[in-house]
């Protein structure tokens, strides 16, 4: 085929356009390529597709982009090193000829370059809002990884830091330990040095000493061994054995105070009450004797501590706890016990410094945490009392009483959820605790748990004898019950809690229990069976005020009302508090009834001013100024009903009645029309009758 010679000008036209076609799709491709975020390997694959076409410097020109940013990748060396064979291979093979001719359509090319063009606009559009859009993700994520960077390294520090405080209470503890014991040792040694000074003046106390001492270590064998009878007579021998020297008790008493100690350990080991009391009295005997030798001997002075208490003798028990404290200063235990009596007493700014101060000597002796923690709630400092039970439970996890209390004081500060939590702990660690699956049943009743309230109620009746308790427990469980509208089982454990009042010693609870099954009575429509019951209230508190009111509206809607009885009691109700809702907007009603409108606006208005935003109120309001002929007023107020009420289709029609009797036609047949859109069946025959009267 002969193809007609191109003109010079046609030729560079299509030079021209070849090259911007080319460079528009390889614009394109490097577009599309980094926009998509693409690895090195998909332009590897693409120089290798452009090679094996024969478009070797468009394969060369993908590699040197490569190479620019990683010049050592040995791949794309390689594969670079193989097309510029490929392509010497080519131009060596290939001829040329000066007679081929080509015939092109040059608008064509035209029309392909503003086409090809347009797209690299919009692909370079697309490149640059992708690039953008991927720009904000990587600012986001770097913030979100410096912020989480930032948060750890506080935790980091945190932990750093409450490590290194545990460290030094551990070691302050350890430190203060050590120096008791090195005190003890200093003693035990001085001990022997009398022991050997005395042997050194007579061979004959040498003696007497080791003969001590062998019934000293035959009586501590015994205790050992649980013989507490011979453990007695082996001490008493010892005891018996003394003085070793009368011009100083020192060495006596010394071994009084190891025998009596000896004696309370085993005391407080003993689960037998018979060996217990023997073990006891014998002790405090020991420590007396002690004290006459040593006066200033601390654990003698601990042990009449203990007999004082004992006796509830809170007074001598403190005095002797003091001086055995001022003879030793480390012992955490003293300290303990010190606040122990201080809160005993009611001193509890002098118990709280006490309990600290055992925390600081003993930083893992968990009562004493607990305690300072149960006196910081007596001086109302709940946030340390929290502190305090939370540090117990960090020291020991299964502290079933500081999980108590830690739940107390959540739901005191209605942190249900967490409340819950602990109350769950203690579960788990004792799931017969009573008073926690008590307390977590109303926990759960409280957030709206009605289920799980109902759950934890029940498990506790299972596990309660009869006491004020379980009658308490049935009561709130017949109120969940209720609740969640199973009127059945709330009237019959209502019943049983009013059965079983008289478990409970409160007056005021009481008569909360009986008019608990009053009101399902009331409510359960067995008007006649829940009055009596309203009256046994008001026998026991006759200020019951909900007890009066709902007495009152069951009068008032028996059949025939007794209108003056109801009155009766909301006056009652009324001059005790003049501002009780109830009693005002029922006032209102008993009034209306008796068709005393003024008396019965006036309550309403009271009513009113207890709750602007009762709706029953201001349409009670409304109702009586119709009555009493108010109709400018009793128009306002049901105007105001509907602005706050637009679906209370009973006002429209009220309104409708007054705007009639204010010869407001109009108006009237306005509002009878909106509840005939808006509500077609809602009292039809009665609005279509009001219609028909004003045409």
């Amino acid at each position: 085929m002969n193809f007609p010679k191109l003109t010079k000008k046609q030729k560079i036209a299509i030079a021209a356009g070849v090259g911007i076609i080319i460079l528009i799709i390889v614009s394109v491709v490097c577009v599309r390529s980094c926009g998509s975020g693409n690895s090195n390997s998909n332009v590897i694959n693409l120089a290798k597709t452009y090679a094996d076409k024969g478009e070797y410097d468009r394969a060369l020109s993908l590699l040197d982009t490569i190479l620019l940013k990683d010049a050592d990748n040995l791949e794309v060396l390689a594969l670079l090193d193989e097309i510029i064979q490929l392509k010497k291979d080519a131009e060596a093979g290939k001829g040329t000829s000066s007679n081929v001719t080509v015939d092109i359509d040059t608008d064509g090319i035209t029309n392909a370059m503003q086409d090809s063009i347009s797209s690299m606009k919009d692909a370079l559009a697309e490149s640059n809002k992708q690039a953008e859009e991927n720009r904000l993700s990587m600012e986001r994520l770097m913030k979100l990884q410096e912020d989480q960077k930032r948060a750890d390294e506080k935790r980091r520090v945190q932990e750093a830091e409450e490590a290194k405080l545990k460290k030094q209470q551990d070691e302050e503890r350890k430190a203060k330990e050590a120096k008791a014991a090195e005190e003890k040792r200093i003693a035990e040694e001085k001990r022997k040095a009398k022991e050997a000074e005395i042997a050194k003046k007579n061979a004959e106390l040498k003696k007497k000493i080791d003969a001590v001492n062998e019934q000293l270590r035959l009586g501590k064998t015994a205790l050992a061994t649980g013989d507490v009878a011979t453990a007695i007579e082996h001490f008493k021998k010892a005891n018996s054995m003394l003085p070793i020297d009368k011009n100083d008790p020192s060495y006596d008493a010394a071994i009084r105070s190891d025998i009596a100690q000896s004696l309370y350990e085993a005391y407080e080991k003993s689960s037998s009450k018979t060996e217990k009391d023997k073990l006891f009295t014998e002790a405090v005997a020991m420590a007396n004797k002690a004290l006459e030798g040593n006066p200033n001997d601390a654990n003698a002075h601990y042990i009449l501590a203990q007999d004082a208490l004992k006796k509830n003798d809170l007074n001598k028990a403190l005095t002797e706890l003091t001086k055995a404290i001022q003879s030793n200063p480390n012992s955490y235990l003293y300290y303990y016990e010190l606040g122990k009596i201080q809160y005993r007493q009611k001193k509890y700014s002098e118990a709280v410094r006490s309990f600290t101060t055992s925390c600081d000597l003993n930083g893992s002796f968990e009562p004493s945490r607990y305690n300072l923690g149960v006196t910081q709630l007596k001086l109302g400092n709940d946030n340390a009392a929290l502190s305090a039970f939370r540090k117990a439970i960090d020291i020991n996890p299964r502290y079933e009483k500081a999980y108590l209390e830690e739940a107390r004081i959540l739901t005191k500060r209605k942190d249900y959820n967490g409340a819950i939590n602990s109350y769950e702990s203690v579960l788990v660690i004792d799931n017969t605790n009573v008073s926690a699956t008590m307390e977590l049943g109303n926990v759960y009743y409280q957030a709206g748990k009605l289920s799980k309230a109902e759950e934890k109620f029940r498990k506790a009746i299972s596990m309660l004898e009869p006491c004020s308790d379980l009658t308490l427990t049935k009561f709130n469980l017949s109120t969940v019950l209720f609740d969640q509208n199973k009127f059945s089982e709330a009237e019959k454990f209502a019943r049983e809690a009013y059965q079983e009042k008289d478990f409970v010693k409160n007056d005021k609870t009481k008569a909360n229990i009986i008019y608990n099954y009053a009101l399902i009575l009331d409510v359960s429509k067995k008007v006649d069976e829940a009055i009596p019951f309203y009256m046994e209230v008001l026998k026991l508190n006759p200020k019951h005020i909900k007890t009066k009111i709902n007495l009152g509206v069951m009068y008032m809607n028996l059949t025939p009302p007794d209108l003056d009885t109801a009155l009766a009691l909301f006056l009652q109700v009324y001059n005790d508090d003049k501002n009780n809702f109830e009693a005002n907007n029922n006032l209102g009603n008993v009034y209306l009834l008796k068709e005393d409108y003024l008396n019965s606006i006036l309550y309403y208005q009271n009513a009113l001013k207890s709750d602007s935003k009762s709706l029953e109120a201001r349409s009670n309001l409304s109702r009586a100024y119709a009555k009493n002929g108010d109709y400018e007023k009793a128009k306002e107020s049901y105007t105001e009903l509907l602005r706050m009420n637009q679906k209370d289709w009973d006002a429209y029609i009220e309104l409708a009645k007054v705007c009639i009797q204010l010869n407001q036609n109009n108006l009237a047949e306005g509002y009878l029309l909106t509840v005939k859109e808006k509500n077609p069946t809602f009292k039809a025959a009665e609005i279509d009758s009001l219609l028909e009267s004003i045409k």
